[in-house]
């Protein structure tokens, strides 16, 4: 952990409210944690007028080495993928320099009233590339 605060990086400690039986980070946690550095990300979006609702359209993990309670874990935010009304956000999760997992979300944009994919709007789209890898 370098302690250095970049909008794509979220550093936590695993919580005891996390653990398994096993002594490991739930694999669901995972995501919460992945998802909740992106929510970290995304605030730091643009503003765009009429901005679309976006919903998870796929979610996936590769599973490297369980965390363990109080383990210090980073998880870093990039853009793998933009398309014309999607996104894709890989979260790598580390705790020194070890990989312990890889989540992919893929966000789709909708129209908030039809529920109806819809293109990313331009700004939020330059604005992500700059996140891509």
């Amino acid at each position: 952990m370098d302690g250095i605060e970049r909008e794509n990086v979220t550093e936590i400690r695993i919580p005891f409210r996390d653990i398994d039986m096993h002594g490991h980070m739930h694999n669901a946690a995972y995501y919460a944690h992945a998802e909740a550095a992106l929510a970290n990300l995304w605030r730091h979006r643009p503003a765009v007028a009429e901005e679309p609702a976006y919903l998870v359209r796929r979610s996936a993990c590769i599973f490297h080495r369980g965390l363990r309670f109080d383990e210090p874990a980073r998880f870093t935010v990039t853009v793998a993928k933009i398309g014309g009304s999607s996104v894709g956000f890989a979260v790598r999760v580390e705790t020194g320099d070890k990989l312990s997992a890889e989540v992919e979300i893929v966000w789709v944009a909708v129209d908030r009233a039809r529920h109806q994919p819809v293109q990313l709007p331009a700004p939020t789209r330059e604005w992500l590339a700059g996140y891509s890898v």
